[in-house]
């Protein structure tokens, strides 16, 4: 059996809520497959550089707030991507504590994404129709794909949880 069988004759055995959470880690490597060749970008942007016979020095502060957060969920939705391979997939512990790792990271860009739009609210800086100060669902420097992607994670989350602790369908 060659590997293309083999990845088929799995994806059909997930089931939809397999291939729900499948795909929801498939559009966390876009969303960060985005921002990462943007820094990459910027990054090789960044040196001296010669214009007009003057030497400019154009500077690379590090990626943006929004860059390790994607980064996170998307290793934690691989997690909970691994635990479909297993045959407990409905009840993988692996898939949930992946998917609340991912939870988890959102949680702790809105707490962060708060602390900053309080500061701008305390300097007297309108932030919600601001252009320079990017933010979709009071998620500071996120796109609509990240928003999508937490209702996802808390969809994919709720089901595998009410999956694992179902008395009727547990194993005994």
């Amino acid at each position: 059996m060659n590997l293309h069988h083999l990845f088929f004759s799995w994806f059909r055995t997930i089931g939809w809520l397999g291939r729900f959470l499948v795909a929801t880690c498939v559009g966390a490597a876009f969303n960060f497959a985005e921002i990462f060749f943007q820094e990459m970008k910027a990054a090789s942007r960044a040196g001296t550089h010669v214009v007009d016979g003057f030497e400019i020095t154009v500077c690379y502060f590090g990626p943006p707030a929004s860059f390790y957060p994607r980064f996170l969920v998307l290793l934690s939705l691989l997690v909970a991507s691994l635990g479909t391979l297993r045959r407990s997939f409905p009840r993988s512990p692996v898939a949930v504590l992946g998917l609340s790792g991912a939870l988890m990271t959102y949680v702790y860009w809105w707490i962060a994404s708060y602390k900053v739009f309080r500061n701008l609210t305390e300097a007297d800086i309108s932030f919600i129709n601001n252009p320079e100060i990017k933010q979709v669902a009071y998620l500071y420097q996120a796109s609509w794909l990240d928003i999508g992607g937490a209702a996802a994670v808390v969809i994919c989350l709720i089901l595998l949880l009410e999956r694992l602790f179902d008395q009727k369908t547990a194993l005994i």
